[in-house]
């Protein structure tokens, strides 16, 4: 794969975003699409929507940012956080980054626009906070990133959006269901952020301007204890949503083996985290999929889709043989 192209695959961080946007989109559209048939092209449409915001807008921003501050360029010991190791690997420079961002604005914009028109205004508030976000999340005035609690809480926000907005536009209601299976993936997403976090403690705090983020100002003890809370909520909102629509039960025994990851996770010890980490993020995937399809049947399919990108994923991440020798 040519240099940019590789540049550009593993700027989306798709096995993130496969936890994040798709995963809660896809929830969302099976929910939205219960009793009725399924809008195939309205789902891809959504799931390309988040590809874009979350994959490209936020990511290279956050991405941009990261290294201009220092904090991706420290050499703490680190596996999956510190970035994507792009701009470090030399794939692709600030400037091809930046131009990145705006193709994927152009885009962003040209097909939100056209789902709004195809199926209604109600949909373009939470396309709208979703861009804004995914921005504000790093750049000025808010940089809720480098920020505690802040950072988490527009993370937070901005993921909760999906799930009901995917339901809409599927022409289904905002029930019970829909927003406690919102605050489940939200809450689940954001306790594997914290998790993300740790390793990045060292990195953070020497960073100009500090990247205080909530671990940063919790510690590794108090932060471990926080992220495993937020787990326990999504747990306790999953359960919830599965009690009254019991095909939602993988959500909740996934979320079970994603608090186990937490309670055992050892802060300050890279291979603890990294596993644990990795295990969080499959069981989540799993979870938020799974109940998905069984929700919607035709939905499965995204199941084998993501397990198809997660390898692709992890054999590109890899670096080529020459950049292992050297």
């Amino acid at each position: 794969m040519s240099r940019v192209l590789r540049g550009i695959w593993l700027e989306l961080r798709v096995i993130p975003v496969l936890l994040w946007s798709a995963s809660a989109l896809t929830l969302g559209t099976a929910l939205g699409a219960r009793g009725s048939d399924l809008d195939v092209a309205a789902y891809l449409g959504a799931v390309t929507l988040g590809l874009l915001i979350q994959g490209l807008l936020a990511h290279c921003v956050n991405e941009i940012e990261d290294w201009r501050s220092g904090t991706d360029q420290h050499d703490s010991p680190r596996v999956i956080s510190g970035g994507s190791k792009v701009l470090a690997g030399g794939l692709l420079s600030v400037g091809e980054m930046t131009a990145l961002f705006w193709v994927a604005l152009t885009l962003t914009t040209v097909l939100g626009l056209s789902m709004v028109v195809a199926h209604g205004a109600a949909l373009l508030p939470f396309g709208l906070l979703g861009v804004v976000g995914a921005i504000a999340y790093t750049q000025p005035p808010l940089r809720a990133a480098y920020h505690p609690f802040i950072g988490e809480a527009v993370a937070f926000g901005c993921l909760m959006l999906c799930v009901p907005g995917a339901a809409v536009l599927q022409g289904g209601d905002i029930d019970a269901v829909t927003v406690l299976s919102s605050v489940a993936v939200s809450g689940y997403a954001v306790a594997m952020l914290m998790v993300h976090h740790y390793l990045d403690l060292e990195a953070d705090r020497a960073a100009d301007p500090p990247k205080r983020t909530t671990i940063v100002v919790l510690g590794l003890d108090r932060g471990r204890r926080y992220a495993t809370a937020w787990c326990a909520v999504a747990l306790a909102a999953g359960a919830a949503a599965s009690a009254i629509e019991p095909l939602l039960l993988p959500l909740p025994i996934a979320y079970c083996l994603g608090l186990a990851a937490h309670l055992r996770c050892r802060p300050d010890d890279v291979v603890s985290v990294t596993k644990c980490e990795m295990a969080i993020i499959f069981s989540g995937i799993g979870g938020a999929m799974g109940a998905a399809a069984l929700v919607e049947p035709p939905l499965a399919l995204m199941l084998l889709v993501a397990a198809a990108v997660i390898g692709l994923e992890l054999r590109l991440a890899a670096p080529p043989p020459q950049e292992r020798v050297a």
